[in-house]
């Protein structure tokens, strides 16, 4: 960024920090706990739209550009390792932010996007959408990422939109944090869930049409583990 672009940033940052702190004040925090699952809990879908979309723009521009740097290395160089010929391919990535793991898929050749709710301004890679409702035609991805299932209102919305999307042979990457039990962090401010370990999210994927095909812990710039499921039964996919 330049130093304009700073400071457009840096006035519009106090505007969010404002608007989050009153969207927290109004949210509190109330979790419930279900079958594995810590939830936040919003008044309504409309709230819980209003918070997640301040996360970015309430960001330091330093802070962003710093997770940039270090998301791009560490996916990249997962990417690298992984059996996958992504050239060619199509991928959507859900929750895309900046869009640094879009850009870590085009460095592999693939035709990547990302959706967000709040892609800030002038972003290249990512185009506002939620991962709830995704926008994109039945069966036309080759792979689905994500790493922010811990920003979902409802799980199994955003399951049923990735299988409807993705194509009968279509992969879906999920790298999810250890948000809750030894060695996690404390929920942060705009997490929607947390998960004891990562079996119940695996459990999940596997109740909702997945299988898995490949597993490995992530250890930067988080600790974690990285999920590539494949569809197990296309029937009944569209609508699930």
């Amino acid at each position: 960024m330049n130093f304009w672009e700073r400071v457009r940033w840096d006035v519009a940052r106090q505007y969010y920090q404002a608007k989050k702190l009153l969207l927290r004040l109004r949210i509190g925090e109330k979790w419930e706990e279900e079958q594995g699952f810590g939830r936040r809990k919003y008044p309504d879908y409309e709230t819980y739209l209003e918070h997640q979309k301040t996360k970015f723009s309430a960001l330091r521009a330093k802070s962003v550009e710093g997770h940039d740097r270090r998301f791009h290395a560490a996916l990249s160089e997962r990417l690298a390792a992984m059996p996958l010929e992504l050239r060619g391919k199509n991928v959507l990535c859900l929750a895309a932010r900046q869009g640094s793991e879009v850009r870590a898929f085009i460095d592999r050749g693939a035709f990547a996007v990302g959706i967000d709710l709040n892609p800030g301004r002038k972003n290249r890679y990512v185009v506002v959408g939620d991962f709830h409702a995704l926008q994109f035609a039945d069966a036309s991805v080759d792979y689905v990422y994500t790493n922010s299932l811990d920003h979902a209102f409802d799980l199994g919305r955003i399951i049923g939109e990735v299988r409807r999307v993705l194509k009968a042979d279509g992969g879906f990457i999920v790298e999810a944090n250890v948000s809750a039990g030894e060695g996690a962090a404390p929920a942060g401010p705009y997490e929607a869930m947390v998960w004891q370990g990562a079996e119940p999210l695996l459990d999940v994927l596997q109740e909702n049409g997945f299988r898995l095909e490949r597993r490995q812990p992530i250890e930067k710039p988080w600790l974690g583990e990285q999920f590539t499921m494949r569809l197990a039964d296309r029937s009944g996919a569209d609508g699930a």
